[in-house]
């Protein structure tokens, strides 16, 4: 079951911990290691609990595990790196890009991330089923400007309007806006 429904999450058969390469372990104790919330907690996000494979692309990983490591890394700096935005903003944020371009695995991960960092339910499921953020009252200007500008860069084009530029820069600063 993912997301209330029964799928295969890959096409890639999923490589299992007993049967992995010395290089391959390696990797996978890091991404194992490396899933957690906000404040440090180990989550269980990326590993399948009833084999012990992983989910998402971080199966894909470990068929190369010198790219998976570089990208493993990546991702790491890109959720915990000197981004100096709070984690439940950049869940936010994460929620709407994930649910909008389709990534069912990364909604499904990152709907657990965004609880562990402190987003209401509502506003989980709001933007899970890609709804307007407006009726959640629990959003400060912050996490709103945020959504929008998300929004606007999601938009084919990616035209963000002076606007909602302006908004965001005086909400988040020049940094968090970039």
């Amino acid at each position: 079951q993912f997301l209330g429904h029964t799928m295969t999450l890959s096409r890639l058969p999923e490589l299992l911990p007993t049967n992995l390469s010395e290089k391959q372990k390696k990797l996978y104790d890091q991404i194992v290691a490396g899933a957690k919330d906000s404040s440090g907690k180990p989550l269980k996000t990326r590993v399948n609990e009833a084999t012990g494979g992983l989910l998402g692309p971080f199966n894909a990983f470990l068929r190369s595990p010198q790219l998976g490591e570089d990208l493993t890394k990546l991702a790491e700096h890109l959720r915990f790196g000197d981004l100096e935005a709070p984690q439940r903003l950049l869940e936010l944020c994460i929620l709407r890009t994930v649910q909008r371009t389709g990534a069912k695995y990364a909604l499904w991960s990152h709907q657990k991330l965004a609880a562990a960092a402190g987003v209401p339910a509502d506003v989980i499921e709001t933007l899970s089923q890609g709804r307007d953020c407006k009726e959640c009252q629990s959003l400060d200007a912050r996490e709103s400007a945020a959504l929008a500008l998300s929004d606007a860069l999601l938009e084919a084009g990616m035209n963000v309007s002076e606007a909602t530029y302006a908004v965001a820069l005086g909400a988040l600063g020049e940094r968090q806006t970039f």
